[in-house]
């Protein structure tokens, strides 16, 4: 059974600004080592996946960036979205296309902007992965997978996914049926799962034949079926943008999760207990690669006296820090933001800001 990866490359990273911005967002930023996270993330699966199967799906906007960053992809292999509408428009799409390429085959689906600890054991349970979901359920049907990373603190940023019978296993891996998601839980939920254990983190990864995710788009949201039929009716004509254009504008925003893994009986997660990380802000970037609480995690031209657990990354300007922790302080070509770490999600919010002053 053949394997693709469709790499999803859309997002505009708000929360990584001064060094992220819409004309060169999160994913082509090299954040962890010298080079770009989509970058990492096509090098990280090819030993498993040739390029000719590699798709990445992304905004019109960043077709000429993705190939800067990926030159070998072919240039049918880079999937246009009209309009970023979350991750279940995009993986329905990019799902016909690939399913007419190529017919009868697995994909495993990935974010553009994840940063995983080990390499080797990342392909490893990708390979467990596409074993089951080219395995049959009792039911007839193929799997919709998803893997679940082992959690290590009672995070609030992740959705948790808990766990039900084991139904297949190797000798590193397990799949499971899953029992129900939960989205952003509160602390106190978040360490009553640590607690219970059976939770994982949703890492957004997930694997599944294209026919299976296919026809559970049909079957759990029927209003698409007309949109369906018509986008595959057109695909590779001029007509193909029109179609898809007119199935975006009718649609709310919405994720796979919510719309389709979490209504299907046949979703299984996969745990995983390498280091895995969305890098989702700067402070969760400090985590991952924090290895001792009073350091400084630094890069470009720090000088720090008397701080501590504080996150520096400088481009070209001289960074001191006096007598400080628990900062993150950024410096861009044009924009310098200094940081509480605890508030780092509300980085957002000064993009909207700054949008708003430029209106």
């Amino acid at each position: 059974m053949k394997l693709n990866a469709l790499i999803m490359a859309g997002g505009e990273g708000k929360r990584f600004w001064p060094l992220s911005k819409k004309s060169n967002p999160k994913q082509f930023l090299s954040l962890v080592g010298e080079k770009s996270l989509i970058r990492q993330t096509v090098d990280r699966i090819l030993p498993l996946i040739p390029i000719e199967r590699i798709f990445v799906v992304t905004g019109d906007i960043y077709a000429d960036l993705t190939l800067e960053h990926l030159p070998e992809l072919p240039i049918e292999n880079l999937i246009l979205e009209p309009d970023g509408k979350n991750t279940a428009p995009c993986i329905a799409y990019s799902s016909l296309k690939i399913n007419k390429i190529n017919e009868d085959s697995l994909t495993v689906v990935l974010p553009a902007d994840h940063v995983i600890g080990d390499d080797q054991e990342f392909r490893n349970a990708l390979s467990f992965a596409a074993n089951v979901a080219d395995t049959k359920l009792d039911n007839g049907q193929y799997p919709l997978i998803t893997l679940g990373v082992t959690p290590t603190a009672p995070q609030t940023g992740y959705g948790y996914i808990k766990t039900d019978i084991e139904l297949l296993s190797s000798d590193n891996y397990s799949a499971y049926k899953v029992d129900k998601f939960t989205e952003k839980p509160d602390i106190e939920t978040a360490l009553s799962f640590l607690n219970q254990g059976g939770y994982y983190w949703n890492s957004g990864i997930f694997i599944w034949k294209n026919s299976s995710i296919i026809s559970a788009f049909r079957d759990i949201i029927p209003a698409w079926q007309s949109s369906f039929d018509e986008i595959s009716n057109n695909l590779g004509q001029l007509s193909e943008k029109d179609s898809v254009s007119k199935f975006y504008d009718t649609l709310t925003p919405g994720s796979i999760d919510k719309l389709i893994l979490e209504h299907s009986e046949n979703t299984l997660v996969i745990p995983i207990n390498f280091p895995w990380s969305d890098v989702g802000s700067w402070s969760a970037l400090d985590e991952y690669l924090r290895k001792e609480d009073s350091e400084n995690v630094i890069r470009g031209r720090v000088v720090s006296i008397d701080s501590s657990n504080c996150l520096v990354y400088g481009t070209e300007k001289l960074i001191a820090l006096v007598g400080v922790e628990g900062l993150v302080v950024v410096e861009s070509e044009d924009s310098i933001l200094v940081l509480n770490k605890e508030k780092s999600q509300d980085v957002k919010k000064v993009v909207e800001e700054i949008n708003k002053k430029e209106k």
